[in-house]
């Protein structure tokens, strides 16, 4: 398993490095939860200032590699992980759950902290694009196996790979 930005960083989604990587995924990220380009830009613009035309190229080129579904369908197995992305010395958590069978994004979100409320908030809204309850797959962290075992979800702890 992959963290957010290895995934990024190793499909090739950017060639060019004029904006930082973390904050490219903090703006995917944005665009994903907002569902609205010039609503990403001016949340990005508040830590780098950045335009609408660049959140739309890199949702563009992301989409080129990996394709992203949120429809409510059956799911066996999702990836649940979170990365810290820092950008002008203030930090973020970008979640992301990937059905791993389907090799597709379910949701990606992104939240002033970690801790246990911001991981169950995120783990419900994945669950509303499941039909069923899917096993996830964790990392070691403890915020993501307790947000799971409280509402007795099915989990298998892997280590993800840097």
């Amino acid at each position: 398993m992959l963290s957010i930005r290895c995934l990024v960083e190793g499909l090739g989604v950017f060639e060019r490095d004029k904006v930082a990587v973390g904050l490219k995924v903090l703006g995917l990220a944005f665009y994903i939860q907002l569902s609205s380009l010039r609503r990403a830009a001016k949340a990005l613009s508040e830590v780098h200032r950045v335009s609408k035309t660049a959140v739309w190229k890199w949702v563009r080129k992301l989409g080129e590699k990996v394709s992203v579904n949120t429809s409510r369908m059956p799911r066996m197995l999702i990836a649940l992980d979170e990365t810290r992305v820092e950008a002008n010395g203030l930090g973020h958590w970008v979640y992301a759950a990937i059905d791993v069978d389907r090799n597709e994004i379910v949701s990606v979100r992104a939240f002033t902290s970690r801790n246990s409320l911001a991981t169950k908030l995120f783990i419900e809204e994945v669950l509303e694009y499941c039909d069923g309850e899917p096993t996830f797959v964790v990392d070691r962290a403890p915020w993501l196996r307790e947000a799971l075992e409280e509402p007795k979800l099915q989990y298998n702890q892997e280590p993800f790979r840097r």
